[in-house]
């Protein structure tokens, strides 16, 4: 009888051991995994903060090379506008240069002015205001209408080469004297007067250019 019961006080042991050893393993179980969840979400939490923390350094570096970009282009801009603003002074300074004003007398009229004027400003002689010129021998072309073609083929010109031109006359039948003339390039504050003739001479072996300019 004693040794029944013996047995089955081992059982009873063994079975209370048993059940003992499964809800201990259970329980160990049950904290490796909520340890490995815990792990886990860490290594997600710490995975996703180096997600953000990668594409704020990028957008951080994008916006960092825009604005780099930005401000050379912005540079470049306004060096392209000094450049511009500079040449446009130069082409300015250089117009400027250019504009000089030249006033152009063709010689003569159709028909003289016998009356008479100071030969200058102040002088006591007189001459006649404006005479008719020559005429050619052979041609039969008088010296006014000669002096007036000149005098449009050169205003052409220099007007091409930015020139401000003005004419004392662009027609024959006008009657205007020397210092009349004279006066309007005065007026005009003129860089240069330039009167047109076409002299003559009595003896036809003399073939020559005269000009006249002043003594600076």
């Amino acid at each position: 009888m004693k040794k029944i019961l013996f047995v089955i006080f081992v059982i009873l042991v063994f079975i209370i051991l048993a059940v003992t050893f499964n809800k201990y393993k259970n329980n160990k179980s049950i904290q490796v995994d909520e340890t490995k969840n815990v792990s886990e979400e860490n290594l997600t939490l710490k995975e996703s903060t180096n997600i953000n923390k990668t594409l704020s350094n990028e957008t951080t570096e994008k916006n960092t090379d825009r604005k780099e970009l930005n401000e050379k282009e912005l540079n470049e801009k306004e060096l392209n506008e000094n450049k511009n603003e500079s040449n446009k002074e130069k082409e300015i300074k250089k117009d400027s240069e250019k504009k000089k004003t030249i006033v152009i007398d063709p010689g003569h009229q159709a028909k003289g002015d016998p009356s008479k004027e100071p030969i200058g400003p102040g002088a006591s002689e007189t001459k006649a205001k404006v005479t008719t010129g020559a005429t050619g021998i052979y041609t039969k072309q008088k010296e006014s209408e000669l002096a007036l073609k000149v005098a449009l083929l050169l205003e052409k010109e220099l007007k091409q080469e930015g020139y401000n031109v003005i004419m004392t006359r662009k027609t024959n039948n006008i009657n205007i004297s020397n210092s009349q003339r004279a006066k309007i390039a005065n007026n005009a504050k003129a860089d240069a007067f330039i009167r047109i003739h076409a002299d003559s001479y009595d003896d036809s072996k003399v073939n020559r250019n005269i000009y006249i300019m002043p003594n600076f």
